[in-house]
């Protein structure tokens, strides 16, 4: 579908293929709204922004500028993540709209998931969407910043060093050089600049997981992250320092590029 026949479907409440059969015609009123939406498009606002919702998964999520805008390529990474996690705990670090923790006990109906983010609103978000899939009482929703509860240990969560408490630790973290951020397209920059900057060379929220996270894994769990372009060697080595991983996998995305890391503790 064209945007345009998207936000007549959201306008109308109706099925795209309505449009093709039946022509509805809009209102007075649904017109004013129809051009609103275009109006705001055309200033850069993303269009899952403007109608307040997105699919990640075929699962419909509400979104706002508080939490990032979930990609085709974090599906992936959850993809991924079902082919290793079919069960137990699993911590989600950033969890934004809560996106991956809401697929992840969608599809794994035997899990308990820990989701962590340092924004209270993205938390709002991310608890409406449980709610709404009726997964909530399935995951348990954190406000804490988790690269400094991850070096102090002064969270519950983070506290219990060689607990080995988790199955699964997965994240989506920001990776952005922060001198890269003013480059971005138009409607990346309506989205919230901390769930995008990752420091100097993109890397900061890696070397912190990678670091303080494998004492919280169980022998053979899984640590998933998703990465940006030209990442891969990089991270890679950051895991191979640490001597904690048995092995090291690079996922390509489906347009061919490096995109997600899967370690095995």
């Amino acid at each position: 579908m064209t945007e345009d026949e998207i936000i007549l479907t959201h306008i109308l409440q109706c099925r795209s293929i309505d449009l093709a059969l039946n022509k509805p015609a809009l209102t007075a009123l649904q017109q004013e709204q129809f051009e609103g939406y275009k109006q705001r498009r055309k200033d850069g606002e993303p269009l899952q922004y403007i109608l307040g919702t997105c699919n990640f998964m075929g699962l419909e999520l509400a979104v706002d500028p508080s939490v990032l805008i979930p990609r085709p390529e974090t599906e992936q990474l959850v993809d991924a993540a079902l082919k290793c996690f079919k069960g137990g705990s699993a911590l989600d670090l950033g969890t934004g709209s809560g996106n991956i923790a809401i697929a992840l006990a969608k599809f794994v109906p035997q899990s308990q998931i820990v989701s962590v983010d340092a924004s209270a609103k993205a938390l709002e978000v991310a608890r409406a969407n449980a709610r709404r899939h009726g997964v909530e009482n399935r995951i348990q929703f954190i406000h804490d910043d988790a690269l400094i509860s991850l070096q102090t240990r002064q969270s519950p969560w983070a506290s219990a060093c060689n607990s080995e408490v988790f199955d699964l630790i997965i994240s989506n973290p920001p990776y952005i050089p922060t001198s890269h951020l003013s480059a971005l397209p138009e409607d990346v920059q309506h989205e919230p600049v901390r769930a995008l900057d990752g420091g100097e060379d993109g890397l900061n929220f890696y070397r912190i997981i990678i670091k303080y996270t494998p004492c919280l894994l169980r022998k053979g769990a899984c640590l998933m992250m998703e990465f940006g372009d030209g990442q891969a060697e990089a991270i890679k080595k950051l895991i191979e320092a640490q001597e904690a991983f048995s092995s090291i996998e690079i996922i390509q995305d489906l347009a061919g590029r490096d995109r997600i890391i899967k370690a095995i503790r």
